[in-house]
């Protein structure tokens, strides 16, 4: 394993750069090297009022949102408005207002959007990944919203709407509303809005977590501890602001077992997260507590640490702007992580809840999984 193969630059992608409402370039990382894995980051932040999608179901994935202000280093002073469409059926969905950081899980087969950027002052956030099977989805026909499409890949199915020899690639150019067509297309939404707060529990607010990581991260951070804050939510994640050079996690080398970790670093002004960004970090990961690989970052970007690797501590070594930084985990247990030390010469594993287990084996690390 080569380490520094496990960073993944953040790609600054013009794609959608006809999205007027939109800051471009778009910051985005799709997870690819990983089996079994899903997972995707970037900011897609709106500057002005405007609607995201139409009312759709996916067919076998949640779709999850997270919602900020643009600076995340004040993250709970944002001032923003978001409503949120979701609901049993696309002629009758609840409307939720968001106005503070938060998290929403939209799980599958619920039906979701438009999003409507109602009040964006210097601009609005949005973090949005599937997590699932599929990204195929369905949604009512504009000629007849009584007949429904299927699209099995929502990126590739539809042709080009002003070329249709060439399929979509959701550029934008079709996509630009002026604040009166906006208005005509979710009024109609409002008028015929559910009352009955189904979904509501699948919005929360993102906790004011005052930690206990030193005056190096601004405090409260932003965090989300997933089913101990939302039924059925899986991921767990926290936005930590780095205000000066430290030292953060562990002492020794851990491994998160069979779970999946990513780290990301970008700066913490999401309209421009690459100029932001001033700082230089360090990430020792290896095979084996005692063949660790350092991993220099000086660029916005997710280490993506497999299953069973092992991970030193994470060195900020220079910040001369506010670094964020989110440790993002995808599985919905308390965090697993064990390290490694040697008594009388022998190795032992060091788990969570203090029990070690002496010459251990692979058979020794699934049992405590299946413990927990």
């Amino acid at each position: 394993m080569n380490a520094k193969d496990l960073f993944h630059p953040f790609v600054a992608t013009d794609a959608k750069k006809n999205w007027e409402a939109y800051t471009s370039p778009r910051m985005e990382y799709f997870c690819d090297d990983i089996p079994g894995v899903d997972f995707s980051a970037g900011f897609r932040v709106a500057v002005k009022p405007t609607f995201m999608d139409i009312p759709h179901i996916h067919d076998g994935a949640d779709n999850c949102f997270i919602f900020t202000g643009p600076d995340l280093d004040r993250m709970f002073e944002a001032d923003f408005e978001v409503d949120i469409f979701l609901g049993d059926a696309p002629d009758s969905m609840e409307v939720y207002r968001i106005t503070k950081p938060s998290f929403v899980r939209v799980p599958a087969g619920v039906w979701h959007c438009p999003v409507y950027y109602r009040k964006v002052g210097r601009g609005v956030n949005t973090i949005l990944w599937y997590s699932g099977q599929s990204s195929g989805r369905v949604y009512p026909s504009p000629s007849d919203p009584k007949t429904f499409i299927y699209e099995k890949d929502v990126f590739t199915a539809r042709p080009c709407v002003k070329d249709a020899s060439k399929p979509c690639t959701f550029c934008g150019a079709c996509f630009n509303y002026t604040d009166e067509q906006v208005k005509a297309f979710v009024t109609p939404l409002y008028e015929k809005a559910a009352k009955t707060q189904k979904y509501k529990d699948c919005i929360v607010e993102l906790r004011q977590d005052r930690h206990s990581l030193g005056d190096a991260v601004i405090s409260p951070r932003a965090a989300f501890k997933g089913p101990e804050e939302m039924a059925g939510a899986q991921r767990q994640f926290s936005f930590n602001i780095v205000a000066k050079p430290c030292r953060l996690g562990d002492d020794r080398p851990v491994s998160n077992g069979q779970a999946v970790e990513f780290l990301w670093f970008s700066g913490a002004d999401a309209v421009d997260p690459w100029n932001s960004f001033d700082a230089e970090i360090e990430v020792e990961i290896g095979e084996s507590p005692d063949r660790l690989e350092k991993i220099l970052i000086d660029r916005p970007g997710v280490v993506a640490v497999p299953p069973g690797v092992w991970r030193g501590q994470i060195h900020v070594r220079r910040v001369g702007k506010p670094l964020c930084f989110i440790p993002w985990y995808q599985h919905d247990k308390a965090r697993y992580k064990l390290t490694r030390k040697y008594i009388d010469g022998e190795p032992v594993l060091v788990y969570d809840d203090e029990n070690t287990i002496k010459t251990p084996t692979a058979g020794d690390e699934l049992y405590m999984m299946m413990k927990r």
